[in-house]
């Protein structure tokens, strides 16, 4: 082969290797095919999906919920958006048994997090999970263990971590070192919230299968303010508002520290609003999170108090560095200013699609989703939010209700995350269902 006929040649194959990347990734040999494990349609498994089905060579194969109608509105959704029928499938396990399902989404309630992604794990899928990824420091030691064991992907739904105008100002600051060392960050987030009322026991509807909503919590008898929302606020299935909105900006602050497990993690709060119905958790926090290279993240919280206090915004980061301050804002945009609070640059977030303060761009999602199945392609743990790293920001969450709990600091080991303090580390573990102990899975 002459020079010439080499060029042509290798052009050819780089146009074929080319085309054939963006025509193949929607190829049935190339395809992604997903479970979205919890699709109502006014809860977050809704919102992963709609992102999901924007994201070429994704295929929605199985929705699975164990309340019939969302099963019913989700596949309908999927046919007539995307033109393809998905199975629908109530119970997880019997969605793991599909050897062509590659991943699922988890967008179930708390207590099911960790139980759905080491069964998926174990079962040779991809999880994505919706945040916190535990509901207890035990659930977070079986994740990463599985994760480790297995070499599964996995990817916990911190969708911050998909921004670019997120990653182009932290990088920005740290090759310009414009600031200097990030030294703390404050996070805040507030919500007025309706009272959840006194429940009464009822019917169980027959549309729910309330056997395995329950899953590995212990049973109790269904009551008319659980389902599908207010589980967040009792103990048996939610996290609090920590654990619901909580890891958006302590993840964040993570990452702009880049920090791992803190030393110390002290709380403040209690039940001070709406004290007669069945709220369980406190409605307000102020945490404070110290790590080992001297670096701190602080967090207030209120559930019942929608006030703007910081940036006029309800829900926000403050990175403060040594000659400045970065602010991490609700609409995906991010704000740098100098030491004397004059504004440096700005990075606009890179969607007008308003959502809601969690997802404040809509097609976050979308990227994150797209993460996900790149990393399912390519057989990489390298996701936005893979276990190691999941775990760390999981944890500060669930050590901010333990130390309410206990109303004393709760130390830890920071290279482990194990916890120290003798009255925590009762919190260490939960009790579970008869036959759904999780540590029967690791």
């Amino acid at each position: 082969m002459n020079r010439r006929d080499f060029i042509k040649a290798g052009m050819s194959a780089f146009t074929i290797a080319s085309s054939g990347r963006a025509i193949g990734i929607d190829a049935p040999s190339n395809r992604v095919r997903l479970a979205i494990v919890g699709c109502h349609e006014k809860g977050r498994g809704q919102s992963l999906m709609r992102g999901a089905m924007k994201v070429p060579g994704i295929e929605i194969a199985c929705v699975c919920d164990v309340d019939s109608r969302a099963m019913d509105w989700a596949a309908n959704l999927v046919e007539k958006t995307r033109g393809n029928r998905p199975k629908k499938e109530k119970d997880l396990r019997r969605v793991l048994e599909d050897r062509t399902i590659d991943g699922i989404v988890s967008e179930t309630p708390d207590h099911w997090h960790a139980y759905s992604a080491v069964l998926a794990m174990n079962a040779g899928k991809a999880v994505y999970v919706e945040k916190p990824c535990a509901f207890c420091p035990r659930e977070c030691e079986v994740i990463l263990e599985t994760w480790k064991r297995t070499g599964m992907v996995f990817q916990m739904g911190v969708q911050r971590r998909a921004s670019r105008s997120y990653k182009a100002a932290l990088d920005y600051i740290r090759e310009t070192n414009v600031i200097g060392d990030l030294k703390w960050v404050k996070c805040w987030y507030m919500s007025n919230r309706a009272s959840i009322g006194r429940g009464r026991p009822v019917e169980i509807p027959k549309w729910l299968d309330w056997e395995l909503w329950q899953g590995p919590a212990p049973r109790v008898a269904f009551r008319d303010n659980l389902v599908h929302y207010n589980w967040h606020w009792f103990r048996n299935w939610g996290t609090s508002e920590v654990g619901n909105n909580a890891p958006h900006y302590l993840d964040v602050a993570r990452w702009a520290l880049n920090v791992g497990y803190p030393e110390t993690v002290e709380c403040a709060g209690g039940k001070f609003f709406d004290k007669n119905d069945d709220y369980e958790w406190p409605d307000t926090f102020n945490a404070s999170y110290r790590f080992s290279n001297g670096k701190f993240v602080t967090f207030e919280m209120a559930s019942h108090a929608n006030v703007k206090p910081y940036m006029q915004s309800s829900t926000g980061a403050m990175a403060y560095g040594e000659h400045g301050a970065l602010y991490f804002g609700s609409d995906d945009s991010v704000t740098l200013f100098d030491g004397k609070s004059r504004v440096v640059r700005e990075w606009k977030g890179g969607d007008t699609e308003t959502g809601s303060l969690t997802n404040p761009t809509a097609s976050l999602d979308v990227p994150n989703q797209a993460k996900f199945a790149e990393c399912i392609r390519t057989k990489s743990q390298a996701t936005n939010s893979p276990a190691d790293d999941a775990v760390k920001t999981t944890l500060m969450t669930l050590l901010t209700n333990i130390a309410v709990e206990t109303g004393e600091p709760v130390r830890l080991d920071s290279a482990t995350g194990r916890i120290l303090s003798k009255n925590a580390a009762a919190f260490w573990s939960r009790e579970y269902a008869k036959g759904w102990d999780i540590e029967a899975l690791s």
